[in-house]
């Protein structure tokens, strides 16, 4: 290999090694410092290094269960569809975030959120592990994602799951219901500053909570990690040295 074509590797390499370390990540990933790093609305708390996100008040929304039973955060979930509420949060429009965000045929009630902003290059790969627990035996309740891009292209909503697939016996507690441990992996197609938003909301009405859990959030590069840039580096050195000794 020529002098020439080594140093076009090396700069090749050193820019990707630059790239990945300009990479903000996910802070607090995996909830050991609590709510550290992220921003919340409702009744969201992190309790043994677990994220979750519940749609209870302190009031009667599991009666006979006491007050608040399921709230985790002394704090009440927050209202949705009214200025002030979980859409100013997440940078939506009123009713938008609806199951049917045209004829609200079925509307979101209260609930609660947890976002965090971090920087994404295209084929950044986004993992992160969810359960839905729920009491509600009467409407799905509703937990989903919002990915916001600061590129302005928009809110991209994906569903997670909702109540009625929250079939399995939770140890225990003969009153909830939940999907079972689930991951979630998203690859961004786009590079530049996003908001990731965890939901949980109830469905046309306010009676009986539902929870969404979460954690081991992960962004993993689509670049070369700098360790291995830089081993690539001293790989290319040291074989640029031999080459010179040879000749």
């Amino acid at each position: 290999m020529h002098h020439r074509q080594l140093t076009r590797l090396s700069a090749l390499l050193g820019s990707l090694m630059i790239s990945s370390l300009a990479q903000a990540g996910i802070t607090n990933g995996d909830f050991a410092n609590g709510l550290s790093g992220w921003q919340t609305f409702g009744d969201v708390a992190a309790p043994n290094s677990t994220l979750v996100l519940t749609t209870a008040t302190l009031g009667a929304d599991d009666y006979p269960l006491a007050n608040g039973h399921y709230n985790v955060s002394g704090q009440d979930a927050g209202a949705i569809g009214i200025p002030g509420g979980l859409e100013d949060f997440v940078g939506a429009a009123l009713g938008s975030l609806d199951p049917d965000p045209i004829n609200h045929t079925s509307v979101l009630w209260e609930g609660s959120a947890a976002q965090q902003s971090f920087a994404v290059q295209a084929g950044d790969t986004l993992r992160f592990d969810w359960n839905l627990l729920s009491a509600d035996r009467d409407f799905a309740d509703q937990a989903f994602i919002v990915i916001k891009a600061s590129s302005g292209s928009g809110l991209q909503v994906l569903a997670l799951a909702n109540a009625s697939l929250a079939t399995n016996v939770v140890p225990g507690n003969s009153d909830l219901r939940q999907t079972g441990l689930n991951q979630l992996s998203h690859t961004f197609t786009g590079s530049g500053m996003v908001t990731l938003f965890w939901v949980v909301a109830d469905l046309d009405d306010s009676a009986k909570t539902s929870l969404l859990t979460v954690d081991n959030v992960a962004l993993t590069s689509a670049v070369p990690e700098p360790t291995m840039a830089l081993l690539a580096l001293l790989g290319l050195g040291g074989w640029g040295v031999m080459r010179r000794r040879q000749g």
